[in-house]
């Protein structure tokens, strides 16, 4: 049990070291997890304490590490969880230089009070060591622990607005259960060790703690970054929707309110000739009617185009909706196939991409192919899904459309989903766009 015990106890701290090391490069921009590091220093050192003592007790004439090593090393993890507790209570101006003046002088007194004990009393070395262990325990872990605890809970009140904080509160109040009974247990450290009636119990109780804290600061960094991730989604999105308006509103002026206008001087100059030449009056007028009745296709398209927000939902559900949406404002047939097994591992993001892909072609479609069908064909593949979008309309290589503003977008996106692209076009022949993108 003592075994397990101590293996486990290095195992669980040694993985919290890790977890943290990891999680915070990621969350550099989350004040609070900068701070958490030195959480990971007070785990790398109970680490390698637990195995030197469990390497010890396996091969009891030899041991990793000398032995004034054990309690110096032990110190040095308590000093960082001290000087942790004690920056969490600084103003956040000074807390960063004085939270490090206070981690020197911690870990500067107890090297020199532990190497003088172990020079001054050479012969009552292991005498030394277990006071150098309890007084590591006692008067750094012990209110190392609780003030961590406290000050984790009011940099978290600070720094953390109320929504998220919500979110990451039962996680966040995990960690500090677990530190402050991680400081409590130090007190009881020596008096478990002395009564022996329960051989490993503190070897158990402290890989409890580290597995405790694995876990929730694991939930707690994770479920900030996710806000984060989030947060930043809606922004893209915002911008990308800008954009969109910004293009469209510059096409209505361009396009559609140049049509009206040039339709309004037609009929002012049909006005003088109708009782004077009357054919050639309606032969004028049918011109303005066909005008306005392109010009009416226009503004549907450009209705489609002014949707305020993409399919929030499952793939061919999104697709669906955008078919129907494009066939009511350009009166086009249209087609949807799905074939092989539906696989929803796509992010939202992901999936956004793709809808913006699906209505960029189909306004190219509206805009410029003369089409009367439009078909998509979606198709889950092991690996990937294929996305087809046809028409049979005049062709790309008749428009000469390959450098516009819209195929520039999509191949953006399929960019962003690294993806593939292929374009199959003739004159008079459609066009299809083949789109594949790796789950």
């Amino acid at each position: 049990m003592i075994v397990l015990g101590r293996f486990l106890h290095g195992l669980m701290f040694f993985t919290l070291s890790l977890t943290i090391f990891f999680l915070q490069s990621r969350s550099q921009r989350v004040l609070l997890a900068r701070r958490v590091h030195w959480l990971g220093g007070v785990a790398i050192c109970e680490a390698i304490v637990a195995w030197n003592n469990l390497f010890a007790g396996l091969t009891p004439p030899v041991a990793l590490l000398p032995a004034f090593f054990g309690p110096l090393i032990l110190g040095i993890g308590y000093s960082l969880l001290l000087a942790l507790g004690i920056q969490a209570f600084l103003p956040e101006e000074t807390a960063q230089t004085h939270g490090q003046r206070w981690l020197a002088g911690l870990i500067g007194a107890w090297v020199i009070l532990d190497v003088s004990a172990f020079l001054i009393f050479p012969a009552q070395r292991a005498t030394v060591t277990q006071i150098a262990e309890i007084l590591a325990h006692g008067l750094l872990g012990f209110p190392g622990g609780l003030l961590a605890a406290i000050g984790l809970r009011r940099q978290s009140r600070q720094m953390l607005k109320a929504t998220l904080r919500k979110r990451v509160r039962p996680y966040l109040q995990l960690v500090e259960i677990t530190t402050g009974i991680f400081g409590v247990l130090q007190v009881l450290y020596l008096p478990i060790q002395v009564s022996g009636m329960l051989p490993g119990l503190v070897e158990w109780l402290w890989a409890l703690m580290g597995a405790g804290l694995t876990y929730s600061i694991l939930r707690a960094l994770n479920t900030v970054q996710l806000e984060i991730e989030r947060w930043i989604e809606g922004v893209e999105r915002l911008q990308a929707l800008a954009a969109d308006r910004e293009r469209i509103g510059r096409d209505l002026h361009d396009g559609i309110i140049q049509s009206i206008y040039a339709a309004g001087l037609l009929l002012e100059s049909v006005q003088p000739i109708i009782p004077l030449d009357p054919l050639r009056a309606q032969a004028q007028l049918g011109r303005v009617m066909d005008n306005l009745n392109e010009t009416i296709q226009d503004i549907r398209r450009y209705i489609f185009d002014l949707r305020s927000d993409m399919p929030d939902e499952d793939l061919p559900s999104g697709i669906k909706r955008l078919l129907r949406d494009f066939h009511i404002n350009t009166l086009l047939e249209t087609e949807f196939e799905i074939t092989g097994a539906p696989v929803e591992i796509l992010s939202a993001e992901r999936r956004r991409h793709i809808f913006q892909i699906v209505r960029e072609t189909l306004a190219n479609t509206a805009r410029h192919a003369r089409a009367r069908w439009v078909k998509i064909h979606l198709h889950y593949d092991e690996h990937a899904l294929d996305l087809t979008i046809s028409d049979d309309g005049i062709g790309m290589e008749t428009l000469q459309i390959s450098k516009g503003y819209g195929l520039r977008n999509i191949r953006e996106r399929v960019r962003l989903l690294d993806g593939t692209l292929r374009i199959e076009s003739a004159p008079n022949e459609g066009v299809t766009f083949h789109l594949t993108v790796p789950y």
